[in-house]
C-alpha cells in the first residue's frame, strides 16, 4: 500500500513540474515575441522542450 502512495505522490509531482515547466516555456515565447528572440531564448526553449518529453516518457512509465 505504501507503494502505491509514493508512486500516486510520484506521478502528482511529474504532472505539475510538467504544467509548469508548459506555462514558463509560454512565457518565454510570449516575452521573446513582445520583445526580440535570441540565441539565450531559443537554448531556453530547447531544454525546456526535451525536459517536458523527458517527463512525459516518464509519467508514462508510472501508469503500470
Amino acid at each position: 500500500m505504501r507503494k502505491l502512495f509514493r508512486k500516486i505522490k510520484h506521478r502528482r509531482f511529474i504532472e505539475s513540474h510538467i504544467a509548469e515547466m508548459r506555462w514558463e516555456s509560454l512565457n518565454v515565447m510570449l516575452m521573446a515575441s513582445a520583445t526580440q528572440w535570441n540565441d539565450d531564448v531559443v537554448t531556453l526553449l530547447n531544454n525546456n522542450a526535451l525536459l517536458i518529453r523527458k517527463y512525459e516518457r516518464r509519467r508514462r512509465w508510472l501508469r503500470f
